[in-house]
């Protein structure tokens, strides 16, 4: 049986961008992260090529995660171009960072989304997809589920488990739950409460964690 671990949380912002609260502070996530004693968490902040924060930023999350019993990773969610690129600095793509990469657009042409997903995956510079799922304008056939699940694979990459959108969709991970896909749990927090909260996905949870017939 597949576990997935309430004590960690992949995916959290800070206040290095504009619509997180003012108080999600990289000492306040320690701090709540302790609180809730969490055993890993992952700074994720949104990041653009052009962003100009991003050094600041890095410097602050190494200040305070040296002070820390528990695994904190450093890192970026960079959101999926239409070209299948992600908007990351190029000096962050490597194996020292962790790097979700998300869809932030709508591409309601279902091969351009398509198409740009799979290179995404492919990127070697990625660990993990983010908040997945189709557009509302498509859907995917079971065997184009299928063989982005087995992309995925190949690629070796993390599938989120998103509490903020609830998602992936239970038809995604129906397949790459047979498919062996490793899952974690990511709260896409933007304030402190949210932090480590996958109260929103226990239907999820048990979805993955509950053996098939």
């Amino acid at each position: 049986m597949l576990l997935l671990n309430t004590k960690e949380d992949y995916h959290i912002h800070c206040n290095y961008n504009d619509h997180s609260s003012f108080d999600l502070t990289v000492d306040n996530i320690i701090k709540k992260a302790k609180e809730k004693n969490l055993q890993t968490i992952a700074f994720t902040e949104h990041v653009r090529k052009s962003s100009d924060w991003t050094e600041k930023y890095l410097e602050e999350i190494n200040f305070f995660k040296g002070k820390v019993s528990f695994n904190t990773l450093v890192g970026f969610e960079a959101k999926i171009l239409a070209d299948g690129n992600i908007d990351c600095p190029d000096s962050y793509l490597n194996d020292k960072y962790f790097v979700i990469a998300s869809f932030h657009t709508k591409y309601k042409d279902k091969k351009q989304w398509y198409d740009a997903l799979i290179k995404a995956v492919q990127n070697e510079n990625v660990n993990v997809i983010g908040h997945l799922a189709p557009e509302p304008e498509f859907s995917l056939t079971s065997q184009e589920i299928k063989n982005l699940g087995e992309e995925i694979v190949s690629n070796d990459k993390t599938i989120e488990v998103n509490a903020k959108y609830s998602r992936p969709p239970l038809e995604f991970i129906k397949t790459f739950k047979e498919l062996e896909i490793k899952f974690h749990l990511g709260s896409d927090a933007h304030s402190l409460d949210e932090i480590g909260n996958f109260d929103r996905i226990k239907h999820l949870i048990k979805f993955i964690e509950d053996t098939y017939e």
